[in-house]
């Protein structure tokens, strides 16, 4: 099952995001608790690079979703205020689950295109200079309906990305 929808912007056909069931039912309940806010939350697991004689893929398979309260707290807004917290747990999680950070999650009230923040987020953290930062996927939510669509920031452009959904 594909929850996204393609959008009218640059699509990496070599990247593709695993969310199972389990995580989907933990997003959901997330958007509910967050409502009306935006919710947000990380998602933890493996990537696994593929090399078919130079042409490279790359499987990013979630595992396990944490759903972070935001201290912004707002309809429009998701992340939280202070960069120093947003290191300090994903370390904390990623050094108890032993997994990556791969991926930030957050809804919007309606759609899943990134906003002008989402945008200027999406590049701060990619050029930030932090390693877990320079590959991570940035998914949102429409809170509404349920779909989804994953972005990573790839070569200074704003790059849409294929998430499937199911258990794998």
């Amino acid at each position: 099952m594909i929850l996204y929808t393609e959008l009218n912007m640059r699509f990496e056909k070599d990247i593709v995001f695993y969310i199972n069931d389990t995580i989907v039912e933990k997003i959901e309940s997330c958007i509910k608790i967050a409502s009306p806010k935006e919710a947000n939350g990380y998602i933890l697991g493996n990537i696994h690079e593929i090399n078919n004689d130079g042409d490279f893929n790359y499987n990013y398979f979630s595992i396990s979703f944490h759903c972070i309260e935001s201290s912004i707290g707002s309809p429009v807004s998701f992340l939280l205020g202070d960069d120093q917290k947003i290191l300090e747990l994903s370390e904390h999680l990623m050094k108890n689950e032993n997994l990556k950070l791969i991926a930030i999650l957050h809804s919007h009230p309606a759609g899943t295109t990134p906003s002008s923040t989402d945008k200027h987020n999406m590049k701060y953290y990619h050029n930030s200079g932090l390693k877990k930062f320079t590959h991570l996927i940035w998914i949102i939510v429409d809170s509404q309906n349920k779909k989804m669509n994953g972005f990573i920031y790839l070569n200074n452009k704003l790059t849409q990305i294929k998430l499937i959904v199911g258990d794998y």
